[in-house]
């Protein structure tokens, strides 16, 4: 029995796990990070603790990916590879990636380059997503890190510029057309896309109705 204010978790291969050279001794951080993504109540929980730690710099993919290979039987392993990959790529929050499964992939939508950069006013910045060809920006705001108007202007101007130096069109996107109307989503990004010129064709995910 455990003594009051401890929780009891076991776990294998606890020699290569740990850290054995601090005090206390501790689970390396990325495999805490992989425990609590393989236990978090659902997909989104999962992506929003591996995605947290990559966007804040405490760990990143590749180390992520590299702690999972001495993991074979660790739960959502392979959908656990498939979202790190990912973040890898350059998809670096829920959000994003929501936008890329839901919106993106499983409606055959062209391939968006991620954290696009370029150049305004002198000054460097970075798109979520960019069609190049499209000439055709989407942005993923999640009004976490947008929450003051100063911000939200700024956002918006930036938009405008675009549009009007650069025949660009920003297309904002945020939860609810992402993970609550994913197809409708699909839709509208397809039909701007091929008014800018794409001519591929738009599949049917399993939620079409």
């Amino acid at each position: 029995m455990a003594p009051d204010g401890v929780r009891i978790h076991r776990t294998t291969h606890l020699d290569l796990r740990a850290q054995w050279n601090v005090g206390p001794p501790r689970i390396r951080y990325e495999h805490a990070l992989l425990d609590v993504a393989a236990s978090s109540g659902s997909d989104l929980d999962a992506i929003a603790v591996l995605a947290d730690a990559c966007g804040s710099r405490r760990s990143t993919a590749t180390r992520l990916l590299r702690a999972l290979e001495d993991r074979p039987r660790q739960g959502r392993r392979r959908w656990l590879v498939e979202v790190l990959e990912d973040v890898a790529a350059g998809t670096c929050s829920v959000l994003e990636h929501g936008y890329l499964v839901r919106v993106e992939r499983a409606h055959g939508l062209p391939r968006g380059r991620r954290q696009a950069s370029h150049r305004h006013d002198e000054q460097q910045e970075y798109r979520d997503v960019s069609y190049d060809e499209q000439a055709t920006f989407v942005e993923l705001d999640g009004r976490l890190f947008h929450n003051s108007t100063r911000r939200r202007d700024r956002d918006l101007d930036r938009d405008l510029g675009a549009a009007a130096r650069e025949a660009r069109e920003t297309l904002r996107l945020s939860w609810g057309q992402v993970f609550d109307r994913p197809c409708r989503t699909a839709d509208a990004v397809g039909q701007v896309l091929r008014r800018r010129g794409w001519a591929g064709e738009m599949l049917r995910c399993p939620e079409c109705g």
